[in-house]
């Protein structure tokens, strides 16, 4: 699977995203990327999710959550 690219990310069904990021980190000697992005919702609120992915393969799917707290950023 391709890594999708962020520059102009897609409209969603249940809404667009508003924020998006990723990191890698380092688990024994794996290394993978976390992605976090919060999505509007059609009633005005928001919602957090985030994938886990090894190389271009995705290893857990977009899963509602938020992870983003985690990468030592202020995304929300």
């Amino acid at each position: 699977m391709d890594m999708p690219s962020h520059d102009n990310p897609p409209e969603l069904a249940s809404g667009n995203i508003l924020k998006h990021v990723s990191m890698s980190t380092r688990i024994h000697e794996t290394v993978y990327t976390l992605e976090s992005r919060v999505l509007s919702l059609p009633d005005g609120g928001t919602r957090s999710e985030y994938r886990v992915m090894l190389e271009r393969n995705v290893i857990k799917d977009w899963t509602e959550g938020d992870v983003g707290q985690y990468f030592g950023m202020d995304i929300y």
